[in-house]
């Protein structure tokens, strides 16, 4: 997502100026007339007598070999100076043009500064005899120029004009978004990286993945949590890897301003997308994971997930801290009410607390529809906080196949960061993970 190159920018600059044969007409000694609101394109019989030789020289130092630059550019001074009409500006403005990127590209890209383009594409743009088709390419040379400058604000603005102008080409939508993120419109910037993102596919093109991971960290970044959900679950769409579920994951709960308003029970949820994903990486993750259902009192998570860590050797045989998460959730184990015991007390408890606690204890083990089936008996006892109980509901018949109730009940929850959280696991029933 770099700015748009200056050998780019030639190439594109070399198109536009294409080429002018200026030759004198029959009867020159008679003096032309000055052009009187000139229709749109260049017509050479409309150049002025005085102007005239002195732009048949610089044509002629232009198509020397190799060109004769100094030549050239003493004769557009001159020329410059008799200038009577629009159209003697007109070609002035292209065979300066002209001159200056013979000159730029003879020297090594790092001493190369496109700014020197600047006024000659600017009197080009204004020109009233210039066609709008050359109006609309050197207005976005113009911008790319502008961006490669870090005049973001303005680059935002050519690139805008020159699409109204009907430049379609190149990277306009993404070098537009790109230039209104830079110039601090991150929600603007956003959407017109949406506008390109559709036209690759309305071509029948995947749009690049770096696409989506700029849109996704500029969202994250500006505060824009609509924004980066939707992106997230487009990305994830296009390019759903479990190495880009973890570093969706992790970025949103575990680094940076997420990691902060985040406790255990959040976590978890979090954890437990990591697993259905398989993208835990390490076996910090796995001990993180094990120890938070620990201290919330799901020992039987803690348990499977560790015995996953250790069989999958992620977790190195012998490893101390797990052997004793494991040994403790054991202990717990042992010593809390059988399932089944939990159950029947929740069944005659007057509030769901307890129905929604043996529903948590389902879930670890993995037994979805009892977890569902206890979660649902919460919901018509009533919780203190239905936002999370609706969030496990839905995690539980997400993971047990039931995916319409499950988007249902995870569009029920409405506070952050369960909300986001539920978003996810939303994005995971549409994008399951894909192979890399």
């Amino acid at each position: 997502m770099q700015g748009v190159s200056r050998i780019a920018i030639a190439g594109a600059l070399m198109l536009g100026l294409g080429s002018t044969v200026i030759a004198l007409p029959a009867g020159a000694k008679k003096k032309e007339p000055v052009e009187a609101a000139p229709a749109e394109g260049f017509n050479p019989k409309n150049l002025s007598n005085e102007a005239r030789p002195s732009l048949m020289a610089v044509q002629t130092a232009l198509a020397a070999t190799p060109p004769d630059l100094a030549t050239a550019e003493a004769k557009l001074t001159e020329a410059d100076a008799a200038a009577k009409n629009e159209s003697d500006r007109y070609i002035i403005a292209k065979m300066r043009l002209q001159v200056l990127n013979n000159k730029m590209q003879a020297m090594p890209e790092n001493q190369r500064n496109d700014m020197v383009l600047a006024d000659p594409l600017n009197a080009l743009i204004a020109n009233s005899i210039t066609p709008q088709a050359e109006k609309a390419q050197f207005t976005y040379i113009r911008g790319t120029i502008a961006y490669n400058n870090k005049d973001y604000a303005k680059a935002a603005t050519l690139f805008a004009s020159a699409r109204s102008l009907g430049y379609n080409k190149d990277d306009l939508a993404l070098n537009l978004a790109r230039a209104k993120v830079e110039a601090g419109d991150v929600a603007g910037g956003i959407a017109e990286l949406g506008t390109a993102v559709k036209a690759e596919q309305a071509a029948g093109r995947k749009p690049p993945q770096d696409w989506y991971k700029y849109a996704v960290s500029h969202a994250i970044k500006a505060n824009l949590p609509e924004q980066t959900n939707t992106w997230t679950q487009m990305w994830l769409a296009d390019y759903g890897t479990k190495e880009n579920w973890r570093t969706v994951i992790y970025t949103f709960g575990f680094s940076g301003p997420g990691a902060t308003r985040m406790n255990d029970r959040n976590r978890i949820d979090l954890y437990r997308l990591m697993r259905v994903t398989n993208s835990l990486a390490g076996a910090k993750e796995y001990i993180d994971y094990a120890d938070a259902s620990n201290k919330i009192g799901l020992p039987t998570e803690a348990k499977a997930v560790i015995k996953e860590g250790f069989d999958s050797k992620i977790i190195p045989a012998g490893n101390a801290t797990a052997t004793d998460i494991a040994k403790q959730a054991s202990e717990s184990i042992a010593s809390d009410k059988p399932l089944a015991a939990q159950e029947k007390a929740a069944a005659a408890a007057a509030k769901g607390d307890l129905a929604s606690q043996a529903g948590d204890a389902y879930l670890g083990e993995r037994n979805y529809a009892k977890a569902a089936q206890l979660y649902t008996l919460a919901a018509t006892k009533g919780v203190a906080d239905m936002d999370r109980l609706n969030l496990h509901l839905g995690i539980a018949q997400a993971l047990g196949g039931d995916k319409e109730n499950a988007k249902a009940t995870l569009m029920k929850v409405t506070t952050s960061p369960n909300s986001e959280i539920a978003k996810l696991w939303m994005t995971w029933l549409a994008s399951p993970p894909v192979a890399a």
